[in-house]
């Protein structure tokens, strides 16, 4: 399966400051018709980097850490994470917060969590050698 183009719904709320959040993931995604008077929503398009799709080309594994973040593994290394500290003790890339921003969301439409059982990390979290 190649990478989609994907839509995800984003709330807003209307205090100053206030963080959005991502309601909704899915390949085509439209608006609420009526907007609530406490926020606003809308509709961003996220498709996959050329980084992420050599990955996926490559057999490269998308997974959630156990600390929520975004690894990208390839075979039983780490290649790649949101996380400095990753990137640091595995010699991992850091993930443009572009790709941070898509893995999250197609990780969460393939109704994948930090706590699945056959995460990628589990298979290698022991094993994962430096790059």
């Amino acid at each position: 399966m190649t990478l989609p183009s994907l839509s995800v719904l984003i709330y807003t709320p209307a205090k100053p400051g206030a963080t959005s959040r991502l309601v909704d993931v899915g390949e085509a995604l439209d608006p609420p018709a009526a907007q609530p008077g406490h926020g606003r929503y809308h509709v961003k398009r996220l498709t996959p980097s050329m980084r992420l799709l050599t990955w996926q080309s490559e057999g490269a594994r998308f997974d959630f850490a156990r600390t929520g973040g975004i690894r990208v593994w390839t075979g039983r290394e780490l290649a790649a994470s949101d996380c400095v500290n990753d990137c640091q003790a595995q010699s991992a890339l850091p993930l443009e917060p572009e790709d941070v921003a898509y893995l999250e969301a197609f990780l969460l439409w393939q109704n994948r969590s930090w706590n699945d059982l056959n995460a990628a990390e589990d298979l290698s979290a022991h094993d994962a050698h430096p790059r």
